[in-house]
């Protein structure tokens, strides 16, 4: 919404985050194209107000839930029917036939193997969600607009949805700094992450959304006493890093210029500091409840491991266990949305810390805590090589990317890395949890994939502009 506003002069320059200068090859913008913009916005704010359910085994969708669910379908269709003719444009195209078939396995298995519709619907949503990102970016690539107008959206959602949670959380869940945990988590923590680490070593210009990002995302994780939202922030900064190696060795940076870039880093680490001083003086028991969570959280349970760990060995080896019980399911799983309990072996130590008639572990169809462990779980090793592949491929599609661009770097090229970087950030949380659970997390991550479209389009165009 801001560039549209920006487009007709609405805006002062400062405030025109998306609009940078004009790229000297010229890509043709399809009658389409702004109508594909405006609802490239509607399509990410649709559910940039969504938030955790209190209880998903028993809660239904709510009326703004439904809302959120109308409004994404109304955006993507339109989008769709305005961009159907570029579904076959390569390479993006494969990524769209891989994940489109993927989910067709996935809802047949579910639906053959008698899982309960409601709840395979419910659980394969994300995966759609995916999908649809995917499609809609590749199509407004396509289009003719520019990547950093593809990834606007993104950011304000993300940004809107880690505040919302916060918000949300504390209003009508009744949560206090002193309880509050995983009831405010976003799932837009990780690409935050990633777009930090990518705007302070990549963008050429230093620009005030970066701050905006910064402080959105480490309040988030204050707050929410998360250790493995800390996973992409190293994540990003390892990805990064790489990725500017990468541009020294095309040519796109100077080592004179890491000083430089660094400095917000610099500056970002002194404002943290500065935070931590003054939230141990007006909040000590945040600052006691992240010292327990990094250190003592198993010994003062009397406890033999960390509790986190516990929950997801009990998960990983209950649902091993059923898979040996008929091994074929080891090749298409037991079907996305399907029971599993935690292993009762772990259940005496769990008790410690949760109340033992809280139904812990019992009947569990929700997607589990680690990516791979339900994966497995769900579709088998047909499920295990999709992810692998979906990841591994936008890992590679991101680079390939960034170096057909490189011979001609626009000032969008910063974000052919971003792909790149946000994956390394999903991968860094597989372990620990499911990045893929959430419907923002899959429209954000699908967003990510079809973005790469728009650069290979400019690339296409780039000898068709040069001065001969």
């Amino acid at each position: 919404m801001l560039s549209i506003l920006a487009d007709h002069g609405l805006l002062p320059r400062w405030l025109r985050p998306w609009s940078g200068p004009e790229d000297t090859v010229a890509i043709p913008r399809t009658w389409t194209a702004v109508w594909i913009e405006r609802l490239l916005w509607v399509f990410m704010l649709s559910f940039a107000f969504d938030y955790r359910a209190s209880d998903t085994r028993t809660g239904g969708a709510g009326i703004d839930q439904i809302l959120f669910l109308l409004t994404w379908a109304g955006s993507t269709g339109c989008i769709f029917l305005l961009g159907w003719r570029f579904l076959l444009v390569r390479p993006i195209a494969w990524f769209l036939i891989f994940w489109g078939g993927f989910l067709m396995f996935m809802i047949g298995n579910a639906a053959l193997q008698g899982v309960p519709f409601d709840r395979w619907f419910r659980m394969v949503l994300p995966l759609i969600f995916l999908f649809s990102g995917i499609l809609n970016a590749h199509i407004a690539g396509c289009a003719g607009i520019r990547p950093s107008r593809i990834v606007g959206p993104v950011f304000v959602a993300a940004c809107i949805n880690v505040i919302w949670r916060i918000i949300h959380g504390f209003l009508f869940k009744e949560v206090t700094l002193e309880t509050v945990r995983i009831e405010v988590q976003s799932p837009s923590g990780n690409w935050l992450a990633a777009w930090i680490g990518c705007a302070i070593l990549l963008r050429p210009r230093f620009h005030w959304s970066l701050l905006v990002a910064i402080g959105v995302l480490f309040i988030g994780v204050f707050i929410t006493v998360t250790r493995s939202l800390l996973f992409p922030v190293f994540a990003s900064a390892l990805a990064s890093g790489i990725c500017f190696l990468l541009g020294v060795r095309w040519g796109q940076f100077a080592w004179r210029d890491l000083v430089k870039r660094l400095l917000p880093v610099a500056i970002a680490c002194a404002a943290g500091l500065t935070l931590l001083g003054l939230a141990a003086v007006f909040q000590p028991r945040m600052i006691e409840r992240w010292n327990e969570r990094l250190f003592h959280l198993a010994d003062d349970r009397n406890l033999t491991a960390d509790i986190s760990y516990l929950t997801r060995k009990a998960e990983a080896d209950s649902i091993a266990k059923m898979l040996s019980e008929e091994p074929y399911h080891f090749i298409n799983g037991m079907g996305i949305g399907a029971s599993y309990n935690w292993d009762a072996a772990y259940m005496p130590e769990i008790f410690l810390v949760f109340p033992e008639d809280s139904e812990l572990g019992v009947d569990v169809w929700t997607i589990g805590h680690s990516t791979w462990s339900y994966a497995l779980f769900s579709g088998g090793i047909i499920a295990l090589a999709a992810y692998a592949v979906l990841n591994i491929g936008a890992l590679a599609t991101s680079i390939r990317a960034a170096r057909a661009n490189a011979s001609d770097p626009g000032p969008d090229q910063w974000l052919a890395f971003l792909p790149f970087i946000a994956t390394c950030c999903v991968l860094s949380e597989t372990l620990t949890s499911n990045p893929f659970n959430e419907r923002l997390a899959g429209m954000t991550f699908g967003m990510m994939v079809g973005l790469l479209q728009a650069f290979f389009i400019r690339a296409s165009w780039i000898h068709r502009s040069l001065p001969t």
